[in-house]
């Protein structure tokens, strides 16, 4: 199966900088879904738009929200 190649920092385009410096102060690494959506930074503005918009309207309780965050990667086989 074809994967599209996540794109480094540096062949990143300029546009999408910041989420890579966004990642790396939260994360401590820029996630493979940045990387990869930085082919087209519109789309990845609009992605961790929706994304924000989820942790900020969440009805869960902060501790909860993570741990169903782990549970969902693990169960996608996804490290977190």
């Amino acid at each position: 199966m074809d994967r599209i190649k996540p794109l480094d920092r540096a062949e990143a385009p300029d546009e999408a900088q910041r989420f890579f410096d966004d990642d790396e102060r939260r994360f401590g690494l820029v996630l493979n879904p940045t990387c990869v959506q930085a082919y087209r930074p519109s789309i990845l503005a609009a992605a961790k738009g929706l994304s924000r918009s989820g942790a900020i309207d969440s009805v869960l309780p902060e501790a909860l929200r993570a741990l169903v965050c782990m549970r969902v990667a693990t169960l996608v086989g996804c490290p977190f």
